[in-house]
């Protein structure tokens, strides 16, 4: 009798184990705390704030406003790489649970390299709170710990072929939005484009009653007449548009650039003070109806940037006197 009911329990035990493993067949954090494990929010509207620190200190805060994000409260922040980021958190999902020898490794490395993660909601709420770590041998899956744990976790994105860590680890002027004027157009009262070696090319454009009238700049050139207002507010809409190639504020020949007579440069006159940009030649290649045969430029945003941009997105910019008047 005591025999039988010995060999009733293990049966009992036997199909409580067969039962618990047929539930968990494929879960690969059955072990684990599940919340622990998971680290994407599938309803990324809900997301509002998104602080990302480097061990370095180096800090990028990015805030949804309105249709747009923010980069450090300073700069438009550039929409591809913000999507490119949120379709990961999206998406990013458990591959495996690292062994104990894989750990050991990991931690040290997360500890030095780690970049620490924190997600908030529309209300400042936070949602997450993790460290993004390196990548596997073969730089499809990436290591995720939340704050607080011991335990890290290989993530993959699914449809993505690739590490993760890349679009946590951009420097807070990557994620600057290329387009890069500042001004408030309809607040301008003047704008003098000054091309320094074509003087017959410079105007000076300012508010006329509702509308603009525009004259040249240098006395040598002679006056054109009609109502160049379309042309002013069209011109002033290819200006809000401009976007460089690249951000080069460290660049060592920066200095030297600007020591150099610029081809053609835009003042924006306020009642209350002026902006200005500038415009240096950098390389050689596409040609235009009367800018040089370059194809990229150095730009120099006074007070604020020194960029590089090509031709083909700026030559909008570079328009004459006789453009106005359908010349």
């Amino acid at each position: 009798m005591k025999r039988n009911i010995i060999l009733l329990i293990g049966a009992l035990l036997a199909a409580l184990l067969v039962f618990y493993i047929y539930k968990n067949k494929g879960d690969k954090s059955t072990t684990i705390d599940r919340a622990e494990s998971n680290f994407k929010i599938e309803n990324i509207s809900t997301i509002g704030r998104i602080i990302l620190t480097q061990r370095d200190g180096t800090r990028s805060d990015l805030k949804r406003t309105g249709d747009h994000w923010t980069i450090n409260d300073a700069y438009r922040a550039r929409q591809s790489n913000v999507d490119h980021l949120l379709n990961g958190i999206q998406n990013q999902h458990l591959d495996h649970i690292p062994n104990r020898a894989a750990t050991e490794n990991i931690i040290p490395n997360m500890a030095v390299s780690g970049i620490h993660v924190e997600i908030f909601d529309l209300e400042g709420k936070e949602l997450l709170n993790y460290y993004v770590g390196g990548v596997t041998q073969d730089e499809r899956g990436t290591f995720f710990m939340k704050e607080g744990s011991s335990q890290p976790y290989c993530l993959i994105q699914p449809g993505f072929d690739g590490g993760m860590r890349a679009r946590y680890a951009l420097a807070p002027v990557d994620w600057r939005d290329v387009r890069f004027w500042m001004e408030d157009n309809d607040k301008i009262d003047t704008l003098k484009v000054d091309y320094p070696k074509q003087h017959q090319h410079s105007f000076v454009a300012y508010k006329k009653g509702t509308g603009y009238g525009v004259d040249p700049m240098y006395t040598t050139t002679p006056r054109l007449e009609g109502n160049p207002s379309n042309e002013v507010k069209s011109y002033l809409t290819i200006l809000s548009q401009l976007a460089c190639e690249d951000y080069l504020n460290d660049a060592q020949e920066k200095d030297s650039i600007l020591q150099m007579v610029p081809w053609m440069e835009i003042k924006m006159i306020y009642p209350d003070h002026t902006s200005a940009l500038k415009f240096y030649p950098a390389g050689a290649g596409g040609t235009s109806e009367f800018s040089p045969t370059v194809d990229r430029y150095f730009i120099h945003y006074e007070g604020k940037d020194f960029m590089l941009g090509q031709h083909e997105v700026l030559k909008g910019a570079f328009r004459s006197y006789g453009y106005f008047f359908g010349q």
